[in-house]
């Protein structure tokens, strides 16, 4: 699967789960998922982390373990992993 489906698949799993008001071209590759004062990010809370990764791992048959901490900065940084490892278990 090219890397730009699954940013676009990953954005629709973000704003489906977390009942965003934004479309897939309006959410930034950029866009924090845990943010701060200052830049907010989509993640509200914890359960919000586990039901967007229940989500990815039933759509793109991913375990728990294929996501790290590293994995969860950024839209980009998510679809980004993902792509990775997908891509590692087709070579």
């Amino acid at each position: 699967m090219e890397r730009n489906l699954i940013e676009q698949k990953t954005k629709e799993i973000l704003i489906n789960v977390l009942n965003l008001k934004q479309t897939v071209e309006e959410l930034s590759n950029e866009q924090p998922l845990f943010g701060n004062d200052e830049n907010p990010g989509l993640f509200d809370d914890s359960l919000a982390v586990l039901e967007v990764t229940s989500v990815l791992m039933a759509e793109f048959e991913l375990e728990a373990s294929d996501f790290g901490e590293e994995s969860f900065k950024t839209i980009g940084t998510l679809a980004g992993r993902i792509y990775d490892v997908l891509h590692l278990a087709v070579v």
